[in-house]
Parts: C-alpha cells; sequence; structure tokens
C-alpha cells in the first residue's frame, strides 16, 4: 500500500453543536487543546485549519509551534466565509463591502497557508446562494463568484485553491452546487492554482457518484484535495468514513489510486456523540481496510469486465475478496 497522508479538520475538536443542542454535545477547547488531541489520534498527519476563526495574525506562530510539537502538518487552510456576517453572501453579496470582506480573507487564507508551509487554500462558499424562487439574479450571483475566486487565485499562483462544492445548506441553494458548476467555474478561470475538494457527503448528498466525480475532476487537473465522511443522502451528517456508503468509498478508493492521485486524504466529520479520537482512528482504519481489499482484487479481469459492463462478473471479482461465499 503507497504511503497515504491523512488529516482532519479543526472542527471537529469543537463542541459540534447543531440546531437542537446549539451549547454543543461536549466543552469548548483552546486551540492548544485541539491540537494536542490531534496528536494523539494514531495514523494522522495534518490538520485543516481556518482562517481566521481558528488561526490568523496573532497565533500563527504559536500555532505553527504547536503543531510541530505534535509532528503535524497543515493540510489546508480554509477561508471562514459562512459566518453570520455573511448571511446574505460572500463573493456573492450584493454589498460591496461585504465582498470586499470575504475577498480579503480569502485572500488572507492563502497567505497563512504560506505562512504555514501549506500548499492548499480551502473555499466552501456555504452563503453563497438563494433560498426562494425569484430571490436572486442568478447571472450576478455566478459572475460574482467567478471574479471573487479568480482575484483570489491570481494572488499567488504558489497556492492551490481548492473549491468546495455542495447542493445546499446553509442555504437552500448553494451556487457552487454541484461537480460540474465547480468544474465549470474552474474551465471559466483558466488557471492551473484552481481546483475542487472533492467530499464524499456532498457528492453524496448531490446523488453523484464520487467515483465518477472525481474521474471527470481528474480527468481536467482539478482533484486536489478530498475530504471522506459519510451520510444517508438526505443531509450533510459527516458521519464517520465508511459507516455507510463503505461499497461507494471502496470505488472512490480505486479511482483514486486509477488518476494516481497524490493529495491529502482528509477527514470532514463531526463526532457529535462519539470519542474524537477514536472516531478519527476508526475513519482511517476503514479506509486503510478497504485499500487492503484493493491489492486483492483481480484489476485487469474487473477493467475487461467493465467494459461490457458486466455486472454480474463485475460483482463476483468483488465479492470473492469481501464476503466470499461459504463453502
Amino acid at each position: 500500500m503507497k504511503e497515504i497522508k491523512f488529516s482532519v479538520g479543526i472542527w471537529a475538536f469543537t463542541s459540534c453543536a447543531d440546531r437542537f443542542v446549539t451549547e454543543g454535545y461536549r466543552k469548548s477547547l483552546s486551540l492548544t487543546e485541539q491540537i494536542k488531541l490531534a496528536s494523539q489520534i494514531e495514523g494522522l498527519d495534518g490538520l485543516i485549519l481556518q482562517f481566521p476563526a481558528v488561526v490568523n495574525r496573532e497565533n500563527a506562530e504559536e500555532a505553527k509551534r504547536l503543531l510541530q510539537e505534535g509532528k503535524l502538518k497543515v493540510s489546508a487552510v480554509d477561508a471562514y466565509l459562512f459566518g453570520s456576517q455573511f448571511s446574505m453572501g460572500a463573493f456573492t453579496s450584493g454589498n460591496e463591502r461585504t465582498r470586499r470582506k470575504a475577498i480579503e480573507i480569502a485572500i488572507g487564507a492563502v497567505d497563512m497557508a504560506e505562512q504555514l508551509d501549506c500548499s492548499y487554500a480551502g473555499l466552501w462558499l456555504g452563503q453563497d446562494g438563494f433560498d426562494y424562487p425569484f430571490q436572486a439574479n442568478y447571472s450576478d450571483l455566478w459572475d460574482r463568484e467567478i471574479e471573487a475566486i479568480r482575484e483570489v487565485a491570481a494572488h499567488n499562483p504558489e497556492v492551490k485553491i481548492c473549491i468546495e462544492y455542495k447542493l445546499k445548506e446553509p442555504r437552500m441553494h448553494l451556487t457552487i452546487g454541484s461537480v460540474g458548476k465547480a468544474l465549470l467555474i474552474c474551465e471559466k478561470i483558466a488557471k492551473d492554482n484552481v481546483g475542487v475538494t472533492l467530499d464524499f457527503g456532498h457528492a453524496m448528498l448531490g446523488k453523484e457518484n464520487p467515483a465518477e466525480s472525481a474521474t471527470l475532476l481528474a480527468k481536467y487537473n482539478r482533484l486536489f484535495s478530498i475530504h471522506f465522511n459519510d451520510c444517508y443522502r438526505e443531509t450533510d451528517d459527516d458521519l464517520i468514513a465508511g459507516s455507510v456508503h463503505s461499497w461507494e468509498l471502496l470505488e472512490l478508493l480505486l479511482v483514486l489510486q486509477q488518476v494516481e492521485y497524490k493529495g491529502w486524504y482528509g477527514l470532514d466529520i463531526f463526532p457529535y456523540r462519539e470519542d474524537i479520537v477514536k472516531a478519527c482512528e476508526y475513519s482511517i482504519q476503514n479506509i486503510k481496510s478497504l485499500l487492503k481489499g484493493l491489492e486483492k482484487i483481480d484489476i485487469p479481469s474487473l477493467v475487461e469486465a467493465q467494459k461490457t459492463m458486466n455486472y454480474i462478473r463485475i460483482h463476483r471479482i468483488m465479492r470473492e475478496v469481501f464476503y466470499p461465499l461459504a463453502d
């Protein structure tokens, strides 16, 4: 098995609030406590941080020191653009002051990534979109979104901008709601440092097949980052990776090998009721277990069977490895 770098979003170590338990299911931790807890996770190599909510110009060097002590790297710095100040949009806001503030934060995330020796800055634009029919001028939203991302990408071509798409939430319809829209934006901007974060749960929520989405992005050299989790395809549940849709996860892992993906394997989970360390470790173990299974699959026979889409033959090849019939 080739060496894989695993990271986890720092939000996994928050109080994990929801709309019913707004104070969260556990006590809040300081950044120092969060990093120390992350360093206890077996198999973890890095953290996804957020600017400026988690790491900022005041605490960046201290965070860097704590990460070094915990033997952790920064896999990405995400721009925190979904708080209440952007309730009517960040990059798509019709208020130019609000929009400029959002762009400045995103550029700050790019600078912070460079400061923390990281090559990736994430953009999840959860407040960019609309809720009702007739609420928005869709052309304006689209143009503002693209122009803002183009400006952020131009700031430092050495830092890769990772656009993370999602169908809905917190807006009912997000402007960048599908793999197709995310890829179209990348192709429209046409910069080598603009690509996509494929979030497993977001793809499933959008009724996509994650393996197909990954293939499409890789075909255009836009597959920059992966977030692993799971969901029931109705909401963004952020469950333990491999807990619900292990079959689809297995196919995604196979495709990542086929397209020679070399980026981080990030965990984007919210362990509301589970032990944080154990939930992260189990996600990593699930992924590694499936990867070990892939080593036993007769890949040439699988590829040959795919040419005729002979599903019974395909499934038999997989079944013989993962749950063979008893004698």
